[in-house]
């Protein structure tokens, strides 16, 4: 009897690899207070942490595009030491003549980057970078992962009714925290990575819950009685009355137009934030509620606030680097 033909399929073992995450870093706007990110990158320096892409928008994007060029955490702080007042500050004011799309043209700071890291193409960069800016034409964002570094950054950080708008390719472009604060998915889309950690400095919803964000008790004072004032409590009201005129036409001082405009844009940022971080992997949140955007001086402050921040969340980060399986 003819046994039937026994045809045997060979089935080959699956063999098992792993290889390296690639890790995104999403940084925040905040202007002076987005030197927090300095000190984020020097605890992940510290522990070693591979860093595959970064994205930033405004000052966020100014840090990052430092750090992807080459400078280290330490030559970024070291940087950061240079505006260590606000006269130092004003050394890159470059007021706008006159002053109709925006106070200062953003020049200076540019050129004070270009002195720094040349004007590399983004693509030629050590690590993958993406700025964000937002288009006044469409109200959209403009996405920066290729072209000019010192462009994009400059757009990126065209704060509106400060910097005059940056003109890229025909686009209008103003600063990209209006539009993605926080460009978690940015990085998601455009830069092939398997996690992102987000680093915000704007104030998360949990912290407007809170009882003393809610609460604000306005009281009256009582006249002032100008002829019961000592010498010196009249010096004291004469010198606050002359203050408060010059706040009156200053611009940007509490209340007037640009400090309106800038708060309107953070209560709209504040949700796009929350957002944005509720999509990252990690979220680093080093908030100062009590600084002001510009206070540049505070720059040893906000750094050692990143790191501290970071360190927190270090277990977190250190699981996004174990090797991710793969078969073959």
């Amino acid at each position: 009897m003819k046994l039937p033909h026994i045809i045997h399929k060979i089935i080959k073992p699956t063999t098992h690899t792993t290889r390296q995450p690639k890790i995104g870093l999403a940084l925040g706007c905040g202007g002076a207070k987005a030197l927090v990110h300095m000190g984020v990158i020097k605890v992940l320096e510290d522990n070693n942490i591979p860093i595959h892409a970064i994205s930033g928008c405004s000052m966020g994007a100014y840090v990052g595009a430092l750090w992807a060029a080459g400078l280290s955490a330490e030559e970024m702080i070291h940087l950061a030491a240079e505006m260590r007042d606000k006269d130092s500050f004003k050394k890159f004011a470059d007021p706008a003549v006159p002053p109709i799309k925006g106070l200062f043209y953003g020049h200076k700071i540019k050129e004070h980057l270009e002195n720094k890291i040349g004007n590399p193409n983004i693509q030629d960069l050590n690590r993958k970078f993406i700025a964000i800016a937002a288009n006044l034409e469409n109200y959209q964002r403009v996405v920066f992962n290729s072209g000019s570094l010192i462009e994009a950054v400059h757009a990126s950080c065209a704060m509106p009714g400060i910097i005059v708008p940056v003109n890229v390719n025909g686009i209008r472009c103003v600063d990209g925290g209006v539009v993605d604060p926080v460009p978690v998915n940015a990085l998601k889309k455009y830069a092939d990575v398997d996690y992102v950690i987000a680093v915000s400095t704007t104030p998360t919803l949990s912290d407007l819950d809170s009882d003393e964000a809610q609460e604000a008790v306005i009281t009256s004072n009582s006249p002032e009685i100008i002829d019961q004032l000592d010498d010196d409590s009249a010096s004291a009201w004469f010198k606050s009355k002359i203050s408060s005129l010059g706040q009156k036409y200053n611009p940007v001082a509490k209340g007037n137009m640009l400090d309106t405009l800038r708060r309107s844009l953070k209560a709209s940022q504040i949700r796009i934030a929350h957002d944005a971080c509720k999509r990252a992997d990690v979220a680093i949140y080093p908030v100062c509620n009590d600084s002001a955007w510009d206070e540049y001086e505070r720059y040893e402050h906000f750094i050692s606030l990143g790191a501290k921040e970071a360190i927190t969340a270090l277990e977190q980060i250190t699981e996004l680097t174990k090797p991710i399986p793969t078969s073959k």
